[in-house]
């Protein structure tokens, strides 16, 4: 620092900016936004640091525990949300440390934070962005332009692609976790967002320790603060020559390796703990929240659920709202949470499999419970003991058949006896109807001879299901639509028409937690509800 100019202040309020104007006001381009000051003694000046979304790439905060990384992210995420639209921004964090970003979900601009436990939100999270990162670069490729702050430029106000900024607060963690996880896919989504995102307006902010000087990471991006480090030498592995490097900083204090200028990152407030910090960005995110009120939902960052660990039957069937006579409710899931279920009349079969004690049965008496309410005629074969054959007897229930020997005159005479427009066969453990008598019977229902009005629904052992290549249950296993729980294997995909990765094999089962495939290659997590009486029985 040059003696002309005093030291830079250890504690540095941060002033907010000014209100964006009103959308049909704005121009494409984006103000930088101020989250700390840059000191340049050859200069004799002090300089705001910024962050320039249509300028800048994106950044690294380097430090140890302790340096002050995620507050840096909290006042960045503040000045963001203070001086741009939630239709211009859009911010997500995942958090893999204790919880400081969990306040930028009271912004308006924060579609989600994900934990680092959340394992499955994070993929979600990744998968959702590697897409935006896809079609991003589809639409510049098509339009000509360079970059986003260039197609910004060619865009009326209401259509404009908005900045996307994704924050992560210790990376080292991330970095540790999910290198191998899933061989690799999630980071491989991570390096891809660092290495292309940036020209198309996805900005990755990474609060980490050394592991940020790996040349992994290091070349995606020359803007960096370098914060407190607890060895010396590993200043030099970031950037910073151990000569340059500071003796002792204080916690928002760091080297901006650019120039080795020095600079002093803004707090929120004057109460430095952790609680103060966030309940003043809470209290920001209620006044932004108003603010931002007229903003069309469609402009607004897309929502990432938490999938729940339990639903009740009563709640998925409130978000049913597509619901009809071959539309069964199969379980809840989703970026925005809703139900969902295979549509019968265009593919006649759905197929639960998985390990015993995992939910197959309750998925089909959720399924069976919302056809019924539809005006669906049901036909039950539940051989062993099973919450189906709580059926018998209900209006639109033909019959609930529990001999695994039925014959086909007796399962014909059920069909006929189908009093609605609409029917469907529930099997419960098919494995035992695989070959039996009625096996043409069912194998005629699955290929759709029967005509759009009738549907089979099955559920049963996976590995079982896995070994039949003929009959009814492989007519099934090509309709290529169904869902797993708990998979144990990567053979268990066959069942449903999908190659499984081995993150998401041989997990400790948790029941009603499945992977659904309606057919179109793309496999969602998600919850079955469970039927209040049926709990109570048990």
């Amino acid at each position: 620092p040059s003696p002309w100019l005093p030291p830079l202040p250890a504690l540095l309020p941060w002033t907010p900016p000014p209100a964006p104007k009103p959308a049909a006001e704005r121009a494409a381009a984006l103000p930088a936004v101020e989250y700390g000051i840059v000191d340049l003694p050859a200069q004799q000046t002090r300089a705001p640091l910024v962050l320039d979304l249509d300028r800048a790439g994106h950044l690294h905060i380097v430090g140890s525990p302790r340096s002050g990384r995620s507050q840096t992210l909290r006042t960045l995420a503040a000045a963001l949300g203070q001086a741009h639209g939630a239709d211009d921004v859009h911010l997500y964090g995942i958090d893999c440390g204790n919880g400081a970003l969990n306040a930028l979900t009271a912004l308006p601009h924060c579609g989600a934070v994900v934990d680092r436990n959340q394992t499955e939100r994070l993929g979600r999270l990744l998968d959702r962005l590697s897409a935006e990162l896809t079609a991003r670069q589809s639409i510049l490729g098509a339009r000509g332009t360079a970059d986003l702050t260039e197609l910004r430029g060619t865009q009326p106000a209401e259509e404009r692609l908005a900045h996307i900024v994704l924050m992560v607060d210790r990376f080292e963690v991330f970095e540790r976790e999910y290198t191998a996880y899933d061989n690799g896919s999630y980071m491989e989504r991570m390096i891809r967002l660092l290495r292309d995102g940036a020209g198309v307006g996805i900005h990755v902010v990474l609060a980490g320790d050394r592991v940020l000087g790996s040349s992994r990471f290091s070349g995606t991006t020359e803007d960096k603060i370098v914060l407190r480090l607890n060895d010396r030498q590993d200043y030099s592995s970031v950037g910073i020559p151990t000569k340059s490097a500071p003796a002792d900083p204080a916690p928002g204090r760091g080297i901006r390796t650019q120039d080795l200028s020095e600079a002093q990152i803004a707090v929120l407030g004057e109460d430095l703990s952790g609680t103060a910090q966030a309940d003043i960005l809470v209290t920001l995110g209620r006044e932004l929240t108003e603010r931002e009120s007229s903003v069309p939902l469609a402009r607004r960052p897309i929502r990432l659920d938490v999938l729940p660990d339990r639903v009740t039957y009563a709640d998925a069937l409130a978000l049913h709202t597509h619901g009809g006579p071959m539309r069964p409710l199969v379980a809840v899931g989703g970026d925005t949470l809703t139900s969902l279920g295979p549509d019968l009349a265009d593919v006649p079969t759905f197929v639960v499999a998985g390990p015993p004690r995992t939910g197959r049965s309750t998925a089909l008496l959720t399924a069976a419970e919302s056809l019924l309410a539809a005006g669906t005629g049901l036909i039950v074969l539940a051989p062993r003991r099973s919450p189906l054959r709580r059926l018998r007897g209900r209006p639109g229930v033909a019959v609930v058949i529990t001999d695994a020997e039925v014959t086909a005159e007796e399962f014909r005479q059920a069909l006929g006896n189908v009093p609605e427009e609409h029917g469907v066969i529930v099997v419960d453990d098919a494995e035992l109807f695989m070959g039996a008598e009625i096996d043409p019977d069912l194998a005629l229902l699955a290929r759709g001879g029967a005509g759009t009005g009738w549907g089979v629904l099955a559920a049963g052992n996976a590995e079982s299901l896995s070994l039949s290549l003929a009959g009814w249950m492989g007519q099934v296993k090509r309709n290529r639509t169904g869902m797993l729980l708990s998979p144990q294997g990567l053979s268990d995909g066959e069942v449903i028409g999908v190659k499984l990765s081995r993150g998401v094999v041989g997990q400790a089962p948790q029941p009603g937690r499945g992977l659904l495939h309606l057919g179109d290659g793309t496999l969602r997590t998600v919850q079955v509800p469970f039927v209040e009486a049926l709990e109570a029985d048990l």
